[in-house]
């Protein structure tokens, strides 16, 4: 995920780059039932200058925490769209942790699609 100048007013940025998670979203039953892998990608953006000075985690974002909040939504309730998922996880970031704004990137590796394909994705930014 590239950042550029759109996003600069927003903070610094920290990125949890594809994870990886099993899940059942779908709008067909052979997909809830076969399930797919999901890989989330995310950017939260936040000033990480006391972090930096201090060099405490207490002041900036725990990124095991957010692989862990990302896991929670992904492989919790079921959902017809990526696009749920990513806005589910995208609200969820936001109401964790002290941060300005998200990005989050969803790609799911298999869908009923007319031909051959390496899946399909979804980004959303999102402002606190």
């Amino acid at each position: 995920m590239e950042a550029n100048a759109a996003f600069a007013n927003y903070g610094d940025i920290i990125r949890v780059i594809d994870m990886l998670f099993q899940g059942r979203h779908g709008c067909t039953a052979s997909e809830r039932e076969v399930g797919a892998t999901f890989t989330v990608s995310t950017e939260l953006f936040l000033d990480t200058r006391k972090a930096a000075e201090t060099d405490q985690l207490e002041y900036t974002i725990d990124v095991a925490a957010v692989h862990e909040v990302v896991k929670a939504v992904v492989t919790g309730t079921t959902c017809n769209l990526v696009e749920t998922v990513a806005e589910n996880i995208a609200k969820d970031l936001l109401t964790a942790f002290p941060i300005n704004a998200v990005r989050v990137r969803m790609h799911k590796d298999r869908s009923p699609m007319p031909g051959p394909t390496n899946g399909y994705e979804v980004e959303l930014f999102r402002k606190a």
